[in-house]
């Protein structure tokens, strides 16, 4: 595809990923805070006194929620997505771009980039606990995230890597924002 037709198609697949979600207020998909990757950069630093180094992969950065398609300069640091109350407040790596990048703002939408991927989908409620969890087929994880944050002992549901596990972002209901 030449020109936008990446773009074009990316925005095409996430018009047919975001189904009527049935029984359950709009999803929103969420990225780190921005602030934890600005610590990061500025300091080489991670918020467990890790230190930091610039390196070229081919990894979603966790910010823009983007997968490049060739390596880019990304920071890797330690991030706990939970609050450390419990057990399941577990801290993983993941990657950021080495350049401050727009935060991911189409938070109504499914980031096009990991439309393609299987991925796990781990189900936490208000405690911190994992209530439930599930590998998604390509094209499924909105829908099937749906589905768990439909339960009410459901809060939050972390999307992450199929193989390493790794941390990419969290799903929510619009109401719990």
């Amino acid at each position: 595809m030449g020109g936008g037709g990446s773009a074009r198609y990316r925005r095409a697949m996430n018009d047919v990923l975001q189904p009527p979600v049935t029984g359950v207020a709009a999803l929103r998909y969420l990225a780190i805070p921005p602030a934890v990757a600005d610590e990061a950069r500025e300091t080489l630093r991670d918020r467990f006194g890790h230190r930091l180094e610039v390196v070229r992969e081919k990894a979603p950065c966790r910010v823009c929620l983007r997968i490049p398609a060739a390596p880019e300069e990304l920071i890797l640091l330690s991030y706990q997505p939970l609050a450390d109350i419990g057990p399941y407040a577990e801290i993983g790596p993941i990657f950021v771009h080495a350049d401050r990048c727009a935060p991911y703002a189409r938070i109504e939408q499914f980031p096009a980039d990991f439309a393609g991927r299987r991925l796990v989908l781990r189900a936490y409620n208000r405690d911190g606990r994992i209530v439930d969890a599930l590998v998604a087929q390509p094209g499924e994880a909105p829908l099937r995230a749906a589905e768990l944050l439909g339960r009410d002992a459901v809060a939050e549901v972390h999307v992450r890597h199929e193989s390493y596990t790794c941390f990419d972002f969290k799903i929510v209901t619009a109401a719990d924002r």
